[in-house]
C-alpha cells in the first residue's frame, strides 16, 4: 500500500504531470520492492511554497508504507531527491521528505484493512 505524495511549487502541464506520475510510481515500486499494483502516487503542483526565505523550486514529499523501516529512509531520501532533481530540477537541499511506517491494521483498503 505504499503512498507517495509530492507537493511542489513547480507548475507542470498535464502531459508532464502524467508522465511524472508514471515515473514516480515505477520508482516507488522499485525502491520498496513492491508490485506497482499496490503503489499510489499523487502530485500537487503549483502550490504556494517558500523555503529558506525564497520561492525557488522546492518540494515536500510524504512516503507512507507498511513495514517502512527506519534504516531504509536515508537511501530512499537520496533516491527521491535524485528523482526530483532529474525530473523537475529541484535541488536536494530544497526537498523535505516525511516517512511514515503504517500499522497494517490502521490502513483501509477494499472494505477492510491490511
Amino acid at each position: 500500500m505504499p503512498y507517495l505524495k509530492i507537493e511542489t511549487n513547480e507548475r507542470l502541464d498535464e502531459a508532464t504531470a502524467q508522465e511524472l506520475l508514471k515515473k514516480a510510481s515505477a520508482l516507488t515500486a522499485k525502491l520498496l520492492g513492491k508490485p506497482e499494483k499496490w503503489i499510489m502516487v499523487t502530485i500537487y503542483q503549483g502550490k504556494p511554497m517558500i523555503f529558506d526565505g525564497n520561492t525557488q523550486p522546492a518540494a515536500f514529499v510524504e512516503l507512507k508504507g507498511i513495514g517502512l523501516a527506519q534504516d531504509m529512509c536515508a537511501g530512499l531520501s537520496r533516491a527521491l531527491c535524485d528523482f526530483l532533481q532529474a525530473e523537475l530540477g529541484i535541488e536536494p537541499e530544497r526537498v523535505y521528505i516525511e516517512f511514515w511506517d503504517i500499522n497494517k491494521k490502521m490502513f483501509g483498503w477494499n472494505g477492510g484493512t491490511f
